[in-house]
């Protein structure tokens, strides 16, 4: 693993000082926030685009002054997606003063690091995590709905974009929590919405040859096909069913939504779905929403590797995420002089406060400690390389 110290030297992001203050404010020490997100890795495409969501946000934060004062000072690690890494890096930054944590991203990694926050009184916020009930109150909230609540929707809309499908094959990563979680979830929401399933067709994160699984699906001759598993599966699976022929639609959860799926995933990205909340389109009724989404491709484009064309997905919750964590840090008048662990209980208290919040998303907050957010069916946008909403605004799901 590479060492914080190399690899900040190494990063474009501390190269160009943009996690550092505008400007000192005066006599405060900084407010630290922990970031634990996968730099490097199978995951690391994810890690990246968050990153970059918090320093654009920090830096907008510190140039308007901080908070009461005290400039945000971002603790950012590479977990490399790895559930001991990330535990070893809570506890890091936990004895590095951190008033909080934002993340770590994964299923596995928030269900290692969500009772640990407890265990170590400091408040972890995630927005990306689906595996359900994996959330610990009342030192840990995850704002991002779980797969038990954004399945369901997602495939409620597939069968209005989709009325003629009948069977299924449900394929995923049945060793990573997030895979697996997604695959019980469609078990569930295939045959409450009229599908029949076929088969569970399983395989694990470290596959690297699809075309057994690919050749398996096919001769299961279903009308679609259900993936939960992270992109680089995913898109291994989808080019290697394209190759042998297979047309039917198929609809991935979440975990292909973020990242580098879109542009990577090229002509076999014609019948593939997902299910999210956001996307590269505008979104006018959204105070903001547009503004944020250019600013972010311009600022990911001009000082990262991301692939491009950008894709936004849900950069729009980080940031929520974030605006969350420092509004309550500016309500309850902590600053960098703060004492550490009066801090931290006064950001507990006020996320266990929060029952809902209208930012770039509107979330709902359950006894779960989880979010809620209307999800929605996207398909791929294959000319442009971008998630798009595959059904018209008069069809979606509406709560």
């Amino acid at each position: 693993m590479k060492t914080r110290r190399a690899f900040l030297a190494a990063c474009v992001l501390s190269a160009i000082g943009l996690l550092q203050p505008a400007a000192q404010a005066a006599d405060k020490p900084p407010i630290k926030i922990g970031l634990i997100v996968p730099l490097s890795g199978f995951q690391a495409a994810y890690g990246e685009m968050y990153r970059t969501t918090f320093a654009m946000v920090v830096e907008d934060i510190n140039k308007a002054g901080g908070i009461n004062g005290s400039q945000i000072e971002l603790l950012v690690d590479d977990d490399q997606g790895k559930a001991e890494q990330a535990v070893t890096l809570f506890r890091r930054h936990v004895s590095e003063g951190v008033f909080a944590e934002l993340g770590p991203i994964a299923g596995t990694t928030w269900e290692q690091v969500a009772p640990l926050a407890n265990s170590m009184n400091t408040p972890a916020l995630n927005w990306t995590a689906l595996k359900p009930g994996i959330t610990k109150k009342p030192y840990a909230l995850r704002i991002h709905p779980a797969d038990d609540l954004m399945i369901p929707e997602g495939v409620a809309e597939f069968r209005k974009k989709f009325p003629n499908v009948k069977k299924v094959v449900i394929a995923g990563d049945l060793k990573e929590a997030s895979g697996a979680s997604g695959i019980e979830q469609f078990r569930k929401a295939a045959p409450a919405n009229g599908f029949e399933i076929v088969e569970v067709v399983g395989f694990d994160t470290r596959t690297t040859d699809f075309s057994p699984v690919a050749i398996k699906i096919r001769g299961l001759a279903p009308d679609a096909v259900f993936l939960s598993a992270f992109a680089p599966n995913v898109l291994s699976l989808v080019k290697e069913m394209e190759a042998q022929g297979f047309g039917k639609p198929i609809l991935g959860n979440a975990l292909i939504w973020a990242g580098a799926f879109p542009q990577a995933v090229g002509p076999a990205g014609r019948n593939v779905h997902s299910i999210g909340f956001n996307t590269n389109e505008s979104a006018p009724e959204i105070k903001g929403h547009d503004e944020f989404a250019a600013r972010y491709v311009k600022f990911a484009m001009e000082k990262t590797k991301q692939a491009q064309p950008i894709n936004v997905a849900n950069t729009t919750l980080a940031r929520d995420a974030l605006m969350l964590l420092t509004g309550i840090l500016r309500e309850r008048k902590i600053d960098g002089t703060t004492n550490v662990q009066k801090a931290r209980e006064a950001v507990k208290d006020g996320l266990a406060s929060v029952k809902s919040w209208d930012g770039f998303n509107k979330i709902s907050i359950l006894e779960s400690g989880d979010g809620y957010i209307t999800s929605h069916l996207l398909e791929v946008d294959v000319q442009n390389k971008m998630w798009k909403y595959s059904l018209p605004v008069a069809q979606r799901l509406k709560k």
